[in-house]
């Protein structure tokens, strides 16, 4: 007969604990965030288990051994950008839980590490991304490797994520920003910044730019792979073309539109100058990412459909877009206008 407790965090949070038994077996245990599943699974293997279905023994598997498959199975595959930010948090689960058995992980031990995030004033965004990361690697040892049949992080909790942040420039923050970058000694800062306010791609993007991407003839600038994992081309318009086609005119076509010196890397190189030309403009609680905002921002203030809007932006849904939304209540304004007047 199964046997189920139930088990309260400190949070609150209920988890139902099954253990079935049957003679000749080893035993079985789970645990699950309702009674519904748990009564379920407990229904089913213990049938299996009266039918002399075969089970596989505990393995003597450890966290570490599964970061050290994991960073050579699955992190090649995602982004350059993904893999070394993602290999900071593979350390940190190294530091943490290395040494453990994985079938002795148990939700206490994760509760543990994501209520140290809290105490320490750690972001929401940064605890998720931190569990998100070990539930995958979970995931991945039951589907891929066999090793365990059940994620414990998927029944700890998460704190709340704060809303999107649509903070863009002002006409003089921006004409402040642009006179700074104009005089910084990075002297291809301006046309970065210029780059990124008429297309609205990720600095990352931009970084990694090759002469071979800009297209002068149609006027058109191809990024390869985006975050989505997609490809993009964008038209290159106003000053953003003029720069690129004065910058492109004497590169061979695998010189990087963006150098960087040969000991910085160039994200480090550029952000420093960015960094100081938003210190120097006088320009608080902004990034190089809010000049992707401002792209988002303007198009929507300028009438530009969300539909079009999320494709500049290349977002995997227009659910994304539409924190640009409530700028655009002037064209809400003319709909319903136009609307009324034939009442």
């Amino acid at each position: 007969m199964p046997a189920i407790n139930t088990y309260r965090a400190k949070d609150g949070s209920l988890s139902y604990r099954v253990r079935v038994r049957v003679k000749g077996q080893p035993l079985q245990t789970a645990s699950f965030p309702t009674l519904k599943d748990a009564q379920k699974w407990a229904k089913v293997r213990e049938g299996e288990m009266l039918t002399g279905k075969h089970f596989p023994q505990p393995t003597n598997y450890t966290v570490a051994d599964l970061i050290t498959r994991y960073a050579d199975d699955v992190l090649p595959r995602k982004r350059e950008e993904t893999q070394r930010r993602e290999g900071y948090i593979l350390s940190f689960w190294q530091r943490q839980l290395g040494s453990r058995l994985l079938a002795d992980i148990t939700k206490a031990d994760v509760v543990k590490v994501r209520d140290g995030f809290v105490k320490r004033g750690a972001k929401a965004t940064t605890v998720h991304r931190y569990l998100n990361l070990l539930s995958h690697m979970l995931n991945t040892a039951i589907r891929d490797y066999d090793w365990i049949d059940h994620n414990v992080v998927a029944l700890v909790s998460k704190p709340s994520l704060p809303p999107g942040h649509t903070r863009y420039l002002t006409d003089q923050e921006r004409q402040r920003l642009l006179q700074e970058c104009r005089k910084s000694k990075n002297t291809h800062l301006y046309s970065l910044v210029i780059l990124a306010l008429f297309t609205g791609l990720r600095r990352n993007n931009l970084l990694a730019l090759r002469r071979q991407d800009i297209d002068l003839d149609t006027k058109t600038i191809t990024i390869p792979r985006t975050k989505n994992g997609t490809a993009l081309v964008l038209p290159l318009v106003g000053e953003a073309y003029d720069l690129m086609k004065t910058r492109c005119s004497h590169l061979p076509d695998n010189d990087p539109i963006f150098p960087h010196t040969a000991d910085t890397q160039p994200r480090h190189w550029y952000r420093r100058a960015f960094d100081e030309a938003m210190k120097r403009a006088k320009i608080e609680d902004a990034s190089f990412h809010t000049l992707r905002h401002c792209v988002g921002s303007y198009l929507i203030q300028a009438g530009v459909d969300i539909y079009t809007v999320s494709r500049i932006l290349n977002h995997k849904s227009l659910a994304m877009s539409a924190r640009y939304s409530h700028l655009g209540v002037e064209n809400l304004r003319t709909a319903l206008e136009t609307m009324t007047s034939k009442l």
